[in-house]
Formats: C-alpha cells, structure tokens, sequence
C-alpha cells in the first residue's frame, strides 16, 4: 500500500493539478478573513463548506489522470484490484486533510497576529478540534463525490461536469429548495448531505461534541456508500 500512495503521489504532483485547488482555497481564506472581527462557528463552516466544493473537483481531476494503458500494467502487477482503488482514494483523503490544516491553521495564524481580535470572542481548544473535524469531514465527504464521477463509469465528460455541478449544488441548497417545494425532500436525501452539516451548526455560538454527532454519522455513511461503490463498479467496469 504504501508503494502504490507513494506512485499516486508522484503522478498527481507530476501533473501541477493541485496547484489550482489550493491557489483558490487560500485565496478564499484570504479575501474570507480580510474584515474582523468573524464569530468562529460560522465563518469556520463555510470555510469547510467551500472546501468541500473545491475537495469535489480535486476528486473529478484527479479521477482523469487516470490512464488506462498504466492502469492495467499497474493492476497486472499488484494484483489486488481493490487495494489499487482503494490507495488512490486514499490519496484524496490526504490531500483533504491537507486542506484542512490549512482551512484552520491559517485563521488561528492571523488571530495571533491580530492579538486575538480576529474573531468575536476568543479562541479555544474545542474550537480548533471540532472546526477541523468538520473541515476533514466535508473535505472527505466532497472528494468522494467527486472521484465517483470516474471517466469509466461516465464516459461522456460533458455530462460527467454538469452532473458534479448539479449534485454538489444540490448537496447545499436542497435545504432552501425543501423550504419552498416540502416534496423535494422526497428525493433530495439521495445527494451529499452538506446542508444537514452545516445546519447543524447554525446560530450556535459554540461548537459543542454533541453537534458532530449527525455531520460525523452523515459523512461516514455516505462517504463510505461512495467509496465502496465506486470501486465495486470499477472493478466490474471493463476497460
């Protein structure tokens, strides 16, 4: 396993892909965090609110490098299809908690610059560990749902972009789009439940463990339900 994260690694670096990602994300964070003072609950959710979108595209980009010439030669010679499939998700998972580092380092960095007047009141230990469990957990929960628009299972890319459009920003605005149409709910449950996590932590003015409770469940369960299933249908998905 190790062998094959550090191959992954290597081709998606040799690719400069994620440079764009993290370009955006730090210049979200920066134009995010120019006005003080923020309250913590909120500006720290749509921090990881955005990297779940960005973590999306990571997936999708980094699902195209893919090249099915390698692929096969790579699969003939580690011969365990699941273990190959399973060391590329786990990359995204790295570069997501990466991310996430970075979602809550730099906001704590430009608190102790500003002597602790960035946000609204002071920072704590619960809100570091709990804001970046919610980071990592969205930033997982959006590269699996961008990874799982692989080109072997759409391999029309058009459609494949306006899909990932639509269900990522479904995963956000179905709670709005609940409150005017109720029968919605009806079938929106089937798109990443991004509105439901950070719902969980609206107008709250503390993080508090019990309020990770649904966004931790949510994101696992889902997370997973992508992660088996997309390398299930690849391994059944001939080239």
């Amino acid at each position: 396993m190790k062998n094959l994260l550090i191959y992954h690694f290597k081709c998606y670096l040799k690719s400069y892909k994620f440079l764009l990602p993290f370009l955006v994300y730090l210049i979200y964070l920066f134009a995010a965090y120019g006005i003080m003072p923020f309250a913590i609950v909120s500006s720290f959710s749509e921090s990881a609110g955005v990297l779940f979108f960005i973590m999306a595209t990571v997936g999708f980009s980094y699902a195209e490098l893919e090249n099915q010439v390698t692929e096969q030669l790579v699969l003939l010679r580690v011969n365990n299809d699941t273990r190959y499939y399973l060391s590329r998700l786990l990359v995204l998972l790295i570069i997501g908690l990466v991310m996430s580092v970075i979602g809550i380092l730099y906001p704590m960095i430009l608190n102790s610059v500003n002597n602790g007047h960035l946000f609204t009141r002071s920072l704590q230990f619960d809100d570091i560990a709990i804001g970046f469990g919610l980071h990592c957990s969205l930033a997982f929960l959006g590269a699996m749902t961008g990874a799982f628009f692989h080109p072997r299972i759409i391999k029309n890319r058009k459609m494949a972009v306006l899909l990932l459009f639509f269900v990522t920003v479904m995963g956000i605005s179905k709670g709005a789009l609940a409150g005017y149409f109720p029968q919605t709910r009806l079938i929106t449950w089937v798109f990443p439940p991004v509105f439901e996590i950070l719902a969980s932590f609206t107008k709250l003015e503390y993080f508090a463990l019990p309020a990770m409770a649904l966004p931790v469940t949510l994101t696992i369960g889902y997370g997973l339900v992508l992660m088996i299933g997309q390398i299930q249908l690849l391994k059944h998905t001939k080239f």
